[in-house]
């Protein structure tokens, strides 16, 4: 299936590594130019690198935090002033906050909230302009299945992750009518570095049997949905929560 993605102009953040990587790998294969942002340099060197030398793609490469203003406002000018426009903005940029209640600081809360949904909102403000422009555009912003199926010892993360979703489905519908298609993806167990940082093994190990496929997905399987999503081919899809989990949520 053509995704019809060959000349699109996607930005990604969080790209430097694992579950960002594999989606600006994946956009870059399809034929999109691809700028990706990170905090750590070497490490978004590296991808941009690696993307340039497989696909043979356009690869920016911004190091910045997507939580300050100022830095979002660099990225995205940069990305403007190389390709002049943006068709696709993935907000990948997110953290798991471990602990309950009575073990988080207010510190906690901001930072949790700061890192998971002010990023998607200082992105996304900096692209509508010139996506209402074009009367084209894709906005995918990545939560996890905790935002709908709220995870042990993550209270934090889970009351985010759900405004997460929320922002996306009240965006979808204040930019419909400028044809910007707005949709959510919520990955289970995703083998990734991410996961390995913030879940034990024995963690992992028990999750498998409530996963009906019994296995963790693969950073493809997940890059490929999204991929999916910011493509022509999902012209009548907006306004959704996507679950990616193997199965593993219990509501419908």
């Amino acid at each position: 299936m053509n995704l019809g993605l060959k000349n699109k102009i996607a930005v990604i953040t969080g790209a430097s590594a694992g579950l960002g990587k594999e989606i600006a790998l994946t956009l870059a294969r399809e034929g999109a130019s691809v700028a990706i942002c990170g905090r750590r340099q070497k490490d978004l060197e590296q991808t941009a690198m690696e993307i340039k030398k497989e696909t043979q793609a356009k690869v920016l490469a911004f190091a910045g935090d997507m939580t300050q203003a100022e830095d979002v406002t660099l990225f995205i000018k940069r990305v403007i002033d190389e390709w002049n426009t943006v068709h696709i903005l993935v907000n990948n940029v997110g953290q798991a906050t471990r602990g309950c209640l009575d073990s988080l600081s207010p510190n906690n809360w901001q930072q949790t909230f700061e890192v998971n949904i002010m990023s998607a909102v200082l992105c996304t403000n900096q692209v509508t302009p010139v996506m209402k422009a074009q009367k084209w555009g894709r906005i995918i912003n990545i939560s996890a299945l905790s935002g709908k199926e709220p995870g042990e010892e993550l209270i934090a993360s889970n009351v985010v992750k759900s405004g997460l979703i929320g922002f996306s489905k009240t965006l979808s519908r204040e930019l419909a009518l400028d044809n910007i298609l707005v949709n959510c993806i919520s990955p289970g167990l995703i083998d990734s570095p991410q996961n390995d940082r913030y879940f034990s093994r024995l963690e992992k190990e028990e999750a498998l049997s409530r996963i009906p496929l019994h296995r963790f997905g693969e950073p493809q399987e997940f890059a490929d949905v999204v991929a999916f999503l910011c493509s022509q081919r999902s012209s009548y899809v907006t306004g959704i929560n996507l679950l990616v989990d193997g199965g593993a949520s219990h509501s419908l």
